[in-house]
């Protein structure tokens, strides 16, 4: 079985439709290289070999190694279930603690950086990163679309700053000082955001 190594869906538009069933075996196949030797390992060739999909497909599907691995974060995050406990605050408590674990993660980690690294460099990678972070059927986006129906935020919230918000205390403390976060931090990191949202 292939382990998630982020833990919602990017979508590539295709000038003519493609087998789902060999672009699944290529998704799974690029996370079980990163999962087993990292994403500095991850290649097309290797990813052919597991997959027993041909090269040329993998471009067809992907247009290349880079958009094929940010295509296999995003799945993985579209499978992230989004809870429901009633309020904001426990939804958004409840995503946080599950993405502290996936941090964990050197390999979660290490992607994180690699996206980033590659979001510095080009416009495209720029949106693609975006596009994995903010996602209209990932957990965090349906948490806020549910606070907006319990009349918790105002219907004028901007859902894509929202997310910004609440990622940025996060991706700061987790994946740029590189330090665990407690459960008591993520209620106060929750809270914090919370409050700029309810301003």
């Amino acid at each position: 079985m292939v382990r998630h190594i982020y833990g919602a869906t990017l979508r590539f538009d295709m000038a003519r439709p493609r087998s789902k069933s060999a672009q699944l075996k290529m998704l799974d196949a690029t996370k079980a290289v990163i999962v087993e030797k990292g994403v500095s390992a991850c290649t097309i060739e290797e990813v052919s070999t597991r997959s027993g999909v041909a090269k040329t497909t993998i471009y067809r599907h992907f247009g290349g190694l880079d958009e094929l691995i940010f295509a296999a974060v995003a799945q993985d995050i579209s499978h992230t279930d989004a809870p429901d406990t009633g309020s904001l605050r426990g939804d958004l408590i409840v995503i946080q603690r599950q993405y502290v674990e996936l941090a964990r993660s050197a390999t979660v980690r290490e992607l994180f950086v690699w996206m980033m690294g590659r979001a510095v460099v080009s416009s495209v990678y720029t949106e693609l990163f975006r596009r994995v972070r903010v996602q209209p059927k990932g957990p965090t986006t349906i948490a806020l679309q549910r606070a907006i129906s319990r009349g918790e935020l105002a219907p004028t919230v901007d859902l894509e700053m929202a997310m910004h918000i609440i990622q940025g205390p996060f991706i700061s403390k987790r994946m740029v000082d590189n330090t665990d976060i407690t459960l008591e931090e993520i209620e106060t990191m929750v809270d914090m955001s919370i409050r700029a949202l309810t301003a």
